[in-house]
């Protein structure tokens, strides 16, 4: 069992980073060793090693975040198909968060609030079922959220009118969802009126700072 375990993450980690990062990433050997904290445990274990610190190309990837996250995201994956075939289960993968949010004013006192679907390269399961609205008022903190029925445009961009009040701030989150559970939330966007401002000017912010990376090398 611990075998089928280690293949499958292995498998999952070296797959998603070839076609996401690297054609040419290695896939080394298992080992079977009478490591304890491998043959203690009373359940499928596995150690995991993934990088070497003497290895300069090594440390880009394990700098950058995004790495990481398809790493980490990859052996989750393997957990789960574990689990499907030791059970004879199907699975589903969460989604990835969304992508491209944006706030602006509608009509009839209302805000607009949309995003765009993130697809997953390489988990076709990675589909979600639906989205999730999450709210904050002002300095408060965001509510449990509430499933929403978002509108597809001709652009692919989803959309929902949500309605607000002037004098005070709002601020939304997007959470993706599937039969495998929740995505990560979205970005933080916020929209606001002042209360005595009849024929006011909009303002747009725009978040141009979307790239994540480790130092330079």
């Amino acid at each position: 069992l611990s075998h089928d375990l280690t293949d499958l993450i292995q498998s999952n980690i070296v797959e998603d980073i070839r076609t996401l990062y690297e054609p040419n990433w290695s896939r080394r050997g298992m080992w079977n060793k009478s490591y304890y904290e491998a043959r203690v445990p009373r359940v499928p274990t596995m150690l995991l090693e993934l990088l070497s610190h003497q290895n300069f190309a090594d440390m880009k990837y394990g700098l950058d975040p995004s790495f990481r996250f398809t790493v980490s995201r990859a052996i989750y994956k393997g957990m789960l198909k574990y689990l499907s075939n030791r059970y004879g289960v199907r699975y589903t993968v969460q989604p990835l968060p969304v992508s491209a949010m944006g706030a602006a004013f509608g009509n009839d006192g209302k805000a607009v609030i949309s995003w765009t679907e993130t697809v997953d390269e390489v988990e076709p399961t990675a589909v979600p079922a639906g989205f999730i609205l999450h709210t904050r008022i002002d300095n408060g903190g965001f509510d449990n959220g509430k499933v929403v029925k978002a509108l597809k445009g001709a652009d692919g961009r989803y959309s929902v009118e949500v309605p607000f009040e002037k004098g005070h701030i709002y601020s939304y989150r997007v959470t993706a969802y599937n039969d495998g559970g929740k995505s990560f939330p979205s970005e933080t966007m916020s929209i606001g009126m002042p209360e005595d401002c009849d024929n006011f000017k909009k303002v747009l912010v725009v978040n141009n700072f979307d790239r994540i990376s480790g130092p330079a090398f």
